[in-house]
């Protein structure tokens, strides 16, 4: 499943056990590699969803303690527009 952090770290494991058993510098090299993305995939995946839920949490107050919505304020301002026809 996209954005999964812990199966990104599931894959990251098994690269870096192909990598430990293999006796091959190339593919061991190819494999590291590959365990290094895994991880620092799972890592961005996490902190993508923190910054979210930040956002997310942020909004919600702000929408909250304001007395009218930017959308709210520019739709009323967009029809009055078209009454002045």
């Amino acid at each position: 499943m996209p954005g999964d952090a812990e199966r990104c770290r599931e894959h990251a494991k098994e690269c870096w056990a192909w990598a430990a058993s293999t006796n091959n510098p190339s593919v061991k090299e190819s494999l590291t590699d590959l365990a290094r993305r895994w991880t620092r995939l799972a890592t961005e995946i996490e902190a993508s969803r923190i910054l979210f839920q930040e956002v997310g949490r942020v909004s919600n107050v702000t929408s909250e303690n304001a007395p009218v919505s930017i959308t709210g304020g520019a739709r009323k301002t967009l029809s009055s527009c078209e009454g002045d026809k």
